[in-house]
């Protein structure tokens, strides 16, 4: 589906960092032009359905997934079950470039499909093996997070590539799937928990979801199914992508352009990924989290209640961000640079406020955090979409998505650390208990 490893040798492997900036400015005014085609608004859907997954693999759910496998905060075993818990990122990581070697032989759709049946197996084991069945074997946290890793690794930067030609309306609709994802999972499904839904339900309705998820894309994808190009009526369309090894010997095309956004998706990455599950072993205490500080025994509110309000925090900070970059025109290569600043700045503060353990407080940190991270993604692919040469896209996504990767990857090793940084080697009440 892509050009053969070393084999797109041409002059352009020569041009010039000057006529690339060139051409990045004609490519905004072709961007800007107003020639847009229809949103196909139902391209939210596999989105949802995939992240739906992904939300149960690093929210609440995972807590809740550790306690089911009676593992605690210390010991040999809550250490195994943190770095089994990054396998969801290591198989990100791998699959980001990985999928143009493994799964070199399928077209960049036939791998959409290929992602969607990874995280679906994953996200069955939790539910079956270890709700249902009762087995305790920690294997299964590798098994479940690693393979929805590589399913979820191949599928955001293939998906995003393959309905460039569908327009950006289409691919702004796609994007907010993403924190729509989070908030059904890490809201409503919080709030039907804090009510005595058993946890398994929520597993069971995801794994239900992601085969809707993979009619909706067949039926909508018409003109996209077979080809080993982006292809459509939109920008892109015909174009074939280039290689990983390819790109590389064409660097100076597009790699140094997209060099800042790189930056920030890593910096972003590193403290969502970390901010997040943190809450859910600092504030710990299976029934209740007190609002005004660890040591408070009163403004108490029910667990999962507050994670549900969280949650939406989480919604409102990643969603509403989303839009911003989408609202302007960031006509200037130094406007990108700016907009990039202030999502890393406000994820930077958002990540300071988790650090004093007041729940109040976490609530705008998180909301902090995740704007941060809307901005940036909602910057990056409206960049990568009309700034980068058209036969990079794909391997533009992918090692955008590659290198923030890296940045969950530290975020999701040092939870620990940085959670016994918290509570400072303190039990509380309602806060840092030891075991969950």
């Amino acid at each position: 589906a892509m050009a053969a490893c070393g084999g797109d040798e041409d002059s352009d492997s020569t041009t010039s960092a000057t006529d690339s900036g060139s051409e990045y400015e004609d490519d905004l005014k072709v961007a800007e032009s107003g020639d847009e085609l229809p949103p196909i608004r139902a391209m939210v859907l596999p989105m949802v359905c995939v992240f739906q997954g992904y939300a149960c693999m690093v929210g609440p759910a995972q807590q809740k997934f550790k306690a089911e496998l009676g593992i605690g905060q210390v010991g040999d075993m809550a250490h195994i079950f943190t770095q089994a818990a990054v396998f969801v990122h290591y198989g990100k990581m791998i699959a980001r470039l990985g999928h143009d070697i493994i799964f070199g032989f399928l077209s960049p759709m036939m791998r959409v499909y290929v992602s969607m049946a990874l995280v679906l197996i994953g996200t069955i084991i939790p539910p079956l093996f270890v709700f249902d069945l009762h087995e305790r074997w920690i294997g299964f946290v590798f098994l479940s997070y690693g393979l929805s890793g590589i399913g979820l690794g191949v599928f955001e930067c293939t998906f995003l590539a393959v309905i460039t030609p569908l327009g950006k309306l289409t691919k702004a609709w796609a994007i907010m799937g993403i924190p729509l994802a989070f908030g059904i999972v890490n809201i409503l499904g919080l709030l039907c928990t804090s009510r005595g839904m058993p946890i398994v339900y929520l597993y069971w309705y995801v794994v239900t979801l992601i085969p809707v998820g993979m009619f909706v894309l067949t039926r909508h994808s018409a003109g996209l199914q077979d080809s080993n190009v982006v292809v459509g009526r939109g920008r892109g369309a015909g174009v074939p992508q280039k290689g990983v090894v390819a790109a590389c010997m064409q660097w100076n095309r597009w790699l140094y352009l997209l060099f800042p956004h790189l930056i920030g998706k890593a910096l972003v990455n590193f403290v969502m990924e970390n901010a997040t599950p943190v809450n859910y072993y600092v504030y710990n205490a299976p029934k209740q989290v007190p609002l005004w500080g660890p040591a408070k025994t009163d403004n108490l509110v029910p667990h999962d209640t507050f994670f549900a309000i969280l949650g939406l925090f989480v919604l409102m900070g990643d969603m509403l961000s989303r839009r911003v970059p989408a609202s302007l025109s960031l006509a200037t290569y130094s406007s990108n640079i700016a907009i990039l600043g202030a999502a890393v700045l406000c994820s930077i503060v958002g990540f300071w406020l988790e650090s004093f353990a007041v729940a109040v407080l976490a609530l705008f940190g998180i909301f902090l955090a995740f704007w941060g991270n809307g901005m940036v993604y909602g910057a990056s692919a409206k960049f990568i979409d009309n700034s980068l040469p058209k036969e990079f896209n794909l391997v533009g996504y992918s090692l955008w998505c590659f290198v923030g990767d890296l940045g969950a990857i530290v975020g999701g090793v040092t939870v620990d650390n940085i959670r016994n940084w918290i509570c400072g080697g303190h039990e509380y009440p309602y806060e840092c208990h030891v075991h969950n």
